[in-house]
């Protein structure tokens, strides 16, 4: 009876970790939205689904701001009006970021600005007509301290760089994204 009673305890401690552990991982995630207190002048980067333009805060809006994006930002795919304070992140720039897996049970991949990267897009059929995805390779010219990279074009395919132009531009795309599947793929090797 006391070994069944010592299996339960163990049982309710790990149970009553994993609960604690999943509460703190919510909690971090909610109170990372939203909570940044920008101000007019403030440089940000806008999350448009993870592809994020660089701008400055212009004004403070009801629940969120009002960003300007210089000429050389975009294309943005969202409307560049309003931005919700959960989508407005501030922005510093830094020479390299590691993307961390699974809290640190898988090697972290290093990323550093000079580096080249591939990604994998899937294509507008109106851009190009005979392919599903293609492949586009680009240099890392720039890091954001959330782990957005924005990248120069280096593929000399006239489609590739459509497709560039068309999806990535002169933004910032999070390394968590689809389009870095492939390359994930590859330094995880």
């Amino acid at each position: 009876m006391k070994t069944h009673n010592n299996n339960r305890e163990r049982i309710m401690k790990i149970f009553n970790i994993v609960c604690l552990g999943f509460v703190l991982v919510l909690t971090s995630q909610s109170a990372r939205a939203g909570t940044y207190n920008l101000e007019p002048g403030d440089m940000v980067l806008a999350n448009c689904h993870d592809i994020y333009t660089k701008g400055i805060v212009k004004a403070k809006v009801d629940n969120g701001y009002t960003v300007h994006f210089p000429k050389n930002s975009g294309p943005i795919q969202c409307p560049p009006f309003r931005w919700h304070a959960e989508f407005v992140l501030p922005f510093q720039s830094v020479p390299e970021y590691s993307l961390k897996f699974l809290a640190g049970l898988k090697r972290d991949m290093l990323f550093r600005v000079g580096e080249q990267v591939t990604f994998r897009v899937e294509t507008d059929k109106r851009v190009v007509k005979n392919k599903a995805n293609i492949d586009i390779d680009a240099q890392i010219t720039d890091i954001s301290s959330n782990g957005a990279i924005a990248v120069k074009l280096l593929s000399t395919d006239p489609e590739a760089a459509a497709t560039f132009w068309q999806w990535i531009g002169g933004n910032y795309v999070d390394l968590r994204h689809k389009y870095l599947e492939l390359e994930r793929d590859k330094r995880s090797r």
